[in-house]
């Protein structure tokens, strides 16, 4: 038999079936009586299943055309949460009205945004009077790795919906094949094993595919390997004429747009767009999807529990101390959110070791975020040691440091606070709940009590934002080094 080959940008818009161990033919003729070639084709679909091989096959009656194939970006996946980077900086008032998490992906792609970490795809298939039986879906990179890419995250959480036909690929893997998906998370153990999906009447085959990338960039095709009227076939599928594209994940801390379903919010941290493994996996039900546990996962994921839910926090700190005292964010003086978290990351990062003996040390570096009248006033609150007039004194005997390891600058809850003109006012409330740890050499390190400051920042008349108002919100909350924490 020979082999073949072809490139199909061909997508067809259809609804998604479930998965079904038999074998069939699929007729396009109406009332029209079948044609001898029936019986061929459910003979071919019969002899694929006494081989006792793994396949995806697709029959079809009306001849004419070739197997259409196609592939592209689904906003719409089974994987709500998404996360994009825009090659741009991106203010808050400019992202539209949250309405789902489909909408903010495309509104990011509008703008030129790659996904990163996770890209969901939509694959079709249909056999168009052929006999086609898919054997492998792989992803094949293309170029060398790169870099995550710059630009402002754009990042949306919401309820994943489990589809019928869930598979995911790891592009940092060194064998990027179908894996078994779930409603969010990816499994590690291959789809192509035991599993033969028909092509019912009418309507052709759809995947949501989840395509996964933390180490690095890539651009990529889609490989889809198997038989086309018992001849070996491969197809690639490509976004148009060029590659799709995943950006990976960064592992410096920064900026990035967020949101969880009430309104837009500037969050700081790292690790936005990683998604979560899961060995085994388990539909919304709870039940355990046959199939996906693997003996052996490999190391360095994060793991869904039975419920689906997340073990990442609180993350263990970073070891090395920090090469200058406060890590540069990217501040954007007109929005008032961004000011709020260059504040929260300054005021909170200090290094007794370079001289910041006491919170009042740092008043200097956080002054630009101030107005004249707060800084004169000694500064206000420090995000990393509330009501203290000093650092905690095992922290100053071990000469160590902070880390600010999470903030969000978010409106405060109230009538209008989330309009869309909100955050252009000339008095801006924002709640701005901040995550620090003390690290010091060794590998000591200890989690202060959560602290929520209150700031009402005040428009300038150049139209830039200062802070001129620091209050805190006091929630009854452990510190994050009690073992009974049960952190949000």
């Amino acid at each position: 038999m020979g082999d073949q080959h072809e490139t199909h940008n061909r997508i067809s818009q259809s609804t998604i079936h479930g998965n079904v161990f038999m074998g069939g033919v699929l007729s396009l003729m109406g009332g029209r009586r079948p044609r001898p070639r029936l019986l061929v084709a459910v003979l071919c679909a019969l002899a694929l299943l006494g081989a006792g091989t793994t396949y995806w096959a697709l029959t079809a009656t009306d001849g004419g055309k070739g197997p259409e194939l196609g592939a592209r970006y689904d906003p719409e996946h089974g994987d709500a949460a998404t996360t994009a980077v825009v090659p741009r900086v991106v203010k808050p008032t400019e992202l539209p009205a949250v309405t789902g998490c489909g909408a903010a992906r495309t509104w990011s792609h509008a703008q030129g945004g790659t996904d990163v970490g996770a890209s969901p795809l939509s694959v079709s298939m249909v056999g168009n009077g052929h006999t086609v039986a898919i054997e492998q879906v792989r992803a094949t990179v293309v170029g060398e790795p790169r870099d995550p890419l710059p630009g402002t995250v754009v990042n949306c959480t919401g309820q994943g919906e489990g589809k019928k036909i869930d598979m995911g690929v790891d592009l940092d893997s060194p064998n990027p094949v179908a894996l078994i998906g779930a409603a969010g998370p990816v499994s590690f153990a291959p789809y192509f094993t035991d599993k033969y999906l028909y092509l019912e009447a009418g309507k052709p085959e759809v995947v949501s595919l989840t395509v996964l990338a933390a180490r690095h960039s890539y651009d990529y095709v889609l490989t889809v390997e198997g038989t086309l009227d018992g001849k070996h076939h491969t197809w690639t599928l490509k976004d148009g004429d060029r590659p799709f594209r995943i950006s990976g994940v960064r592992t410096e801390r920064g900026t990035e747009l967020s949101t969880y379903g009430r309104g837009w919010e500037t969050d700081y941290g790292t690790g936005s767009g990683e998604r979560i493994r899961c060995n085994p996996c388990y539909d919304q039900d709870q039940e355990e999807i046959p199939g996906t546990a693997v003996a052996v996962a490999p190391a360095g994921y994060t793991f869904a529990s039975a419920s689906g839910a997340e073990q990442t926090w609180p993350p263990a700190p970073p070891k090395d101390r920090p090469a200058v005292p406060t890590p540069p964010p990217a501040v954007d003086e007109h929005d008032a959110e961004s000011v709020a978290t260059g504040w929260a990351v300054t005021s909170g990062s200090f290094d007794t070791a370079r001289g910041d003996t006491a919170p009042a040390a740092v008043l200097g570096r956080v002054r630009r975020y101030l107005t004249p009248q707060l800084a004169a006033a000694g500064g206000g609150l420090n995000a990393c040691a509330v009501d203290a007039p000093a650092w905690p004194a095992e922290v100053t005997a071990r000469r160590g440091w902070s880390v600010v390891m999470r903030t969000t600058a978010r409106p405060v809850e109230g009538e209008g606070h989330r309009d869309s003109g909100y955050l252009t006012g000339e008095v801006v409330e924002l709640e701005v709940p901040v995550d620090c740890v003390y690290v010091a050499e060794g590998g000591w390190y200890q989690w202060p009590r959560p602290f929520t400051a209150r700031l009402r920042l005040q428009r300038q008349a150049d139209g830039g934002y200062l802070i001129a108002d620091i209050g805190k919100v006091t929630y009854n909350i452990p510190a994050l080094n009690d073992p009974t924490l049960q952190h949000p």
